[in-house]
């Protein structure tokens, strides 16, 4: 049995989520992962809605025989706005879904809101909770959360999020930003929020846009696979986002800050 993972980049604007529907993000890269390899199934780490965008989101292949896959075989097929940039050959065990972690970045426009009190509500978010109230509501899917940092700051006209945890549910990064960003706006009281974190109250909480949204890394923790860069893959993310100013994710020059932190040759190793 073979199983390989990869990191997967893409502008979450040009597609249709990470589902395995027509012109989603799965379905391009089953399209071309068809290309080389018949039999696999495929893990992702994360399911992304339409408008979310990633640098480090992974996948793994899981073969039954031996399986000759390399990131340059797979972009070879892939569209524009869609790379794979890392890969590793990963134990048997392993699987792209069972991350220890995963860290995303919001990025959205500085309204006036009170960046300070917006950490402070932030800090009740740290850790273990049931965020039933941040969650779409599905039949079967668990409500308790572990957060374990969230960062906010200010960038000129932007405000920034960088949110850390394990068990994510479907539309819960989007709606915790909303939330503390109205106790900025002084629309939500901290008590209102902290309210809804106990679940003292039930009212289900509005989602920010996802067009601020990426999905910067995900952590496999004394599992995480020994990861070979691709650097034609990583070019290409640098190139793309220098080149293009767009709205899925705000700002190129806040997300070229962040990649350059992630990316810098001195510092890749150090964090994929």
């Amino acid at each position: 049995m073979t199983v390989l993972a990869f990191k997967v980049f893409y502008d979450g604007i040009l597609f249709s989520g990470f589902t395995n529907g027509p012109g989603s993000i799965e379905y391009y890269l089953r399209r071309a992962i068809n290309h080389f390899v018949k039999t696999y199934s495929l893990s992702k780490a994360s399911r992304t809605d339409p408008g979310v965008s990633a640098i480090g989101n992974v996948i793994s292949i899981r073969c039954i025989d031996k399986c000759d896959l390399n990131p340059g075989m797979i972009n070879s097929r892939l569209p524009n706005g869609l790379r794979v940039w890392a890969w590793a050959h990963a134990n048997e065990d392993f699987r792209a879904r069972s991350a220890k972690s995963r860290t995303y970045v919001y990025i959205m426009p500085w309204l006036y809101e009170d960046v300070d009190l917006m950490n402070k509500v932030a800090s009740l978010f740290i850790g273990t909770h049931d965020l039933a109230n941040f969650q779409v509501k599905e039949r079967g899917v668990p409500t308790v959360v572990t957060i374990y940092e969230i960062k906010i700051y200010r960038d000129g006209p932007y405000v920034v999020f960088i949110i850390s945890g394990k068990g994510f549910r479907n539309k819960m990064i989007r709606k915790i930003v909303n939330s503390i960003r109205m106790v900025g706006l002084g629309t939500l009281s901290p008590e209102e929020l902290e309210e809804l974190i106990s679940s003292k109250v039930k009212r289900p909480v509005p989602p920010a846009p996802p067009y601020g949204l990426l999905l910067l890394n995900v952590n496999y923790g004394d599992k995480e696979p020994n990861w070979h860069v691709h650097w034609d893959g990583v070019s290409y993310v640098i190139n793309y986002l220098s080149g293009r100013l767009y709205n899925s994710l705000s700002s190129s020059h806040i997300i070229l800050k962040i990649l350059h932190e992630f990316m810098d040759i001195n510092k890749l190793f150090s964090h994929i």
